[in-house]
């Protein structure tokens, strides 16, 4: 998956976003009590920031931020000062998460003439030492877990399939780890390039937790007129019959024996709404649909109380889901990501922006 493309698509639906959304604190018609939000002491805790794609709880209760595009990882103390612990440019910076006195990110680099590019997991210990853990390119190189996977139109008339071949492929060789969960005995990761979660241990042994199924999206005219306007032509005979997207795993989080992510399916799902949030437990391997209908999700978190909220990155900012619904509780422009500690919620927002404008981190306090 490659995300400067969402990055362009979600630019083209700002308008749109922000004509939909609500304010948090929109008065009501009637004299009747409302009860509390969920979130309080809502504050922008700092801003400046490039492609802030991803937020984790770092040390001595700073905030850390991958500045994506930028090939950064910045520090933001509780005051709202930056300081920039990896500096690679060229580079995407991805999958920040810190745990036990360690700091665990991606460092990502984009392919180059069709071959693809090096996705090694770094770590920063509680000295400022930094370890290469392990490439896990090498790992899809030598499993490929969805290489034989169709992905696109699966049963569909030679003559039909002859007027668009590129509705139709096969899993390609391509590793972009996007997000990370430590968890008891190993980091989690989701891989947005390989459609695949997978476990890492401490010596950078690399073990297939899931390997995602495609996601089916019926080829409607809404569908038809989505691929139009990416410069996709979806003939008229592919109407009706189903499209096998990729299962891009957007972001991970771990609570107990539950792994949470979240799934923006690939063309033409990104901008349709067709985005999931899931969870499968790691004993029984019992997969849990939680909410369908997501504008792009890429960030999830779960509460102490097992709340779990969402980013929607093309949709209204940060949501809880309820009844399998999302509920907006932050309204933001382009939410990335959103990680809870304790009652605190952190969310990167504005992650998109074009200069001059730039991205935020917010934070909040759960009721």
């Amino acid at each position: 998956m490659k995300f400067r493309s969402i990055a362009a698509l979600a630019a083209a639906s700002a308008l749109t976003v922000t004509l939909s959304v609500t304010p948090a604190q929109a008065h009501s018609t009637n004299h009747h009590p409302q009860p509390k939000p969920p979130l309080g002491n809502i504050t922008t805790l700092t801003d400046g920031l490039i492609s802030p794609l991803k937020v984790a709880f770092g040390p001595h209760g700073s905030l850390l931020v991958a500045e994506s595009f930028a090939g950064q990882l910045t520090s933001i103390s509780k005051t709202g000062v930056k300081r920039v612990l990896v500096r690679a440019p060229g580079t995407e910076i991805a999958g920040v998460s810190h745990a036990n006195g360690t700091t665990y990110y991606f460092q990502n680099s984009s392919p180059a003439e069709g071959v693809a590019g090096p996705a090694e997991l770094k770590t920063i210990d509680r000295w400022g030492k930094h370890r290469t853990v392990t490439d896990l390119l090498n790992f899809e190189k030598k499993y490929n877990p969805d290489g034989k996977t169709v992905y696109g139109v699966r049963y569909v008339s030679q003559k039909c399939l002859a007027k668009a071949p590129y509705m139709q492929s096969m899993g390609e060789l391509y590793s972009h780890p996007y997000s990370t969960a430590p968890g008891r005995d190993g980091l989690y990761v989701g891989d947005a390039g390989a459609n695949m979660i997978v476990k890492v241990s401490d010596h950078g042994k690399v073990k297939l937790v899931k390997a995602l199924p495609a996601e089916r999206i019926k080829i409607t005219k809404a569908v038809q007129a989505a691929g139009a306007q990416m410069g996709m032509v979806v003939p008229d005979c592919m109407l009706g019959l189903n499209y096998y997207a990729q299962p891009v795993p957007t972001d991970i989080e771990v609570k107990g024996s539950w792994l949470y992510y979240t799934v923006l399916p690939g063309v033409p799902g990104e901008s349709l709404s067709k985005g999931k949030a899931y969870r499968v437990n790691l004993k029984s391997h019992r997969t849990e649909l939680l909410a369908q209908g997501l504008s792009a999700p890429t960030g999830i978190a779960v509460d102490r109380k097992g709340n779990v909220y969402v980013s929607q990155l093309m949709g209204a900012g940060i949501s809880k889901i309820v009844r399998g619904k999302a509920v907006t509780v932050l309204p933001a422009m382009t939410a990335a990501d959103v990680e809870i500690s304790g009652n605190m919620l952190a969310a990167t927002t504005n992650a998109l922006a074009e200069p001059p404008m730039t991205g935020n981190v917010v934070t909040a306090r759960i009721r």
